[in-house]
């Protein structure tokens, strides 16, 4: 292939990767533009002539810069530029408990406007529309106690 479609496909995934925001692919698009334009530099400057190369260097410099950047720019920065909230910091929360939660049982509760599963890892029964501190998160499980 010619220098100048390198640069093509190149210019494209970085134009779909800004279009969509990330949202599509996750950045993928943005890895793999890069890569085809370092193969466009490379086969502009008589590096690389062979279209085996060309291709192969598209995909190792490809899977190369996914591998070392996806996980920093996913941990840094949400895509609008504002920091990524941490889910811990709900702890110490009070949340609105939706249905009886009897202890080590678990059940809904509401916080933040959208409904949670909630495990009572208390020793009384929450009732219902009362209020409890969350004490811990596993996973997508807020961990609840009375207050």
């Amino acid at each position: 292939m010619l220098w100048w479609h390198w640069a093509i496909v190149g210019l494209s995934l970085v134009g779909i990767e800004i279009l969509t925001l990330g949202g599509l692919g996750n950045f993928y698009f943005l890895f793999f533009g890069t890569a085809a334009l370092l193969v466009s530099g490379l086969t502009w400057a008589g590096l690389v002539e062979a279209a085996w190369l060309q291709w192969f260097l598209f995909g190792v410099l490809g899977i190369i810069s996914l591998l070392v950047m996806k996980k920093p720019l996913q941990n840094k920065r949400s895509l609008n530029g504002k920091d990524v909230p941490d889910v811990d910091s709900m702890i110490g929360e009070m949340a609105k408990v939706l249905e009886p939660l009897r202890p080590n049982t678990t059940g809904k509760v509401e916080l933040r406007g959208s409904t949670w599963t909630a495990h009572n890892a208390g020793e009384i029964l929450l009732e219902k529309d009362t209020h409890a501190r969350i004490v811990r998160v596993d996973g997508l499980t807020l961990v609840i106690q009375a207050k």
